[in-house]
């Protein structure tokens, strides 16, 4: 059940309501020395989807543009779910990036022994929201090199 609502979790912040073009979108940056997945983008061009990772490791950070879904209905999914499924995030707040309001959410999943951190950064982008999402094995540090590209990409002007 746990797992379940893991993958609800993350369904829901991929996916809600109207929105902007995702031409405007500010480039993502991947982390240094990651292996870059294809980007790929859905057949009707409302979903961007990239992705790196490392090789051999479980640490992945994906980035998925959707202007099919708003920042505000993607964060309420993801809220909602917690309540129900009694998950309590160890990060839960508000942060700026690109002069607006964005949030991250961190929680881990998975047995003992077993677990991944999941840090979920949710960024307005015109009506749409962009996911920002970066696994890794419980225990481990933040990758210095993600939060270089997370703030970079905070940093930059839409």
């Amino acid at each position: 059940m746990f797992r379940r609502a893991l993958v609800l979790a993350i369904a829901a912040a991929a996916v809600a309501a109207p929105a902007a073009a995702l031409a405007g979108d500010v480039a993502f940056v991947g982390p240094a020395g990651w292996s870059h997945d294809d980007l790929q983008q859905s057949p009707d061009g409302t979903r961007k989807y990239d992705k790196w990772h490392i090789a051999g490791d479980v640490a992945s950070v994906t980035y998925i543009a959707d202007s099919n879904s708003t920042y505000a209905d993607a964060l309420a999914a993801i809220e909602t779910n917690f309540q129900t499924n009694h998950i309590k995030p160890a990060t839960d707040k508000d942060i700026p990036c690109q002069g607006k309001t964005g949030h991250v959410i961190e929680f881990s999943v998975g047995p003992d022994g077993h677990k991944i951190v999941i840090n979920r950064m949710l960024v307005p982008n015109g009506t749409g929201v962009v996911t920002i999402t970066y696994a890794r094995s419980d225990g481990s540090v933040f990758d210095p090199d993600v939060k270089k590209s997370e703030t970079a990409y905070c940093a930059a002007t839409p």
